[in-house]
């Protein structure tokens, strides 16, 4: 099974390829107007690079955020136009799961930081690939106020880890800025996964996810998180 990963979430965009367990190969691209200016191009020239057609490909999987409001949606209109089209199943796969995968080699809970607007950031804790929280939208100095409070410092992957690398060293490790970039190819395989688990096609269902606000009837989110990690 070969298939298709959409990364649209923030301002970088990313395609890749997976074929079963494999990664084939992925484009990352920046573009002054978003990640869908250059989104056909760069997944054309995909294509062309492993010698593929469109209508080879078995599998369409697309980030489904949280991120960028208007990224998320673009990515999606394509994806869901793309499957329609060739009729092909569609699936998606969180955003932060897949900077989560990315960080399988860390034995201890992480905190997935993801871009938000200005000063804001998404965050997700995760233990060996499985969630521990929900998204949540709070601010830099939020959040480095619950790393702080931990008794060891957390490892933080994710676009908005690297955007807030120098405020976020203080008090977490921040993972390398290779590992911090969106991965088209990393929403390809887990794509697969997902689809091998539960075959169903999700084109008339999915929705871009959107994270919570930081306060649940007046809780600090890091007491609610506690129980958690």
């Amino acid at each position: 099974m070969v298939a298709l990963g959409i990364e649209t979430s923030h301002e970088q965009g990313s395609v890749g390829l997976a074929q079963g367990e494999k990664i084939l190969g992925e484009v990352l691209y920046s573009s002054t107007r978003g990640p869908g200016e250059l989104l056909f191009a760069a997944m054309d020239h995909l294509l062309r690079l492993h010698q593929l057609r469109r209508d080879g490909l078995d599998l369409i999987a697309v980030a489904l955020g949280p991120g960028s409001f208007t990224s998320l949606r673009i990515g999606m209109a394509v994806a869901k136009g793309l499957a329609q089209t060739l009729r092909r199943p569609l699936v998606g796969v969180p955003t932060a799961e897949a900077y989560a995968v990315q960080a399988a080699f860390w034995p201890k809970p992480i905190c997935v930081v993801l871009k938000d607007r200005r000063d804001l950031v998404y965050r997700v804790f995760y233990a060996q690939q499985t969630p521990l929280s929900e998204a949540l939208s709070l601010s830099i100095g939020r959040l480095q106020t619950e790393l702080s409070a931990r008794a060891e410092k957390m490892l933080c992957i994710g676009s908005g880890a690297e955007a807030h690398r120098a405020a976020l060293e203080s008090v977490a490790i921040v993972a390398p800025a290779a590992l911090n970039r969106p991965s088209g190819a990393v929403i390809a395989h887990l794509g697969i996964r997902r689809f091998l688990s539960d075959p169903r096609d999700q084109v008339w269902e999915l929705e871009p996810l959107y994270a919570q606000a930081p306060f649940a009837e007046g809780v600090p989110s890091r007491q609610i998180e506690r129980s958690l990690l």
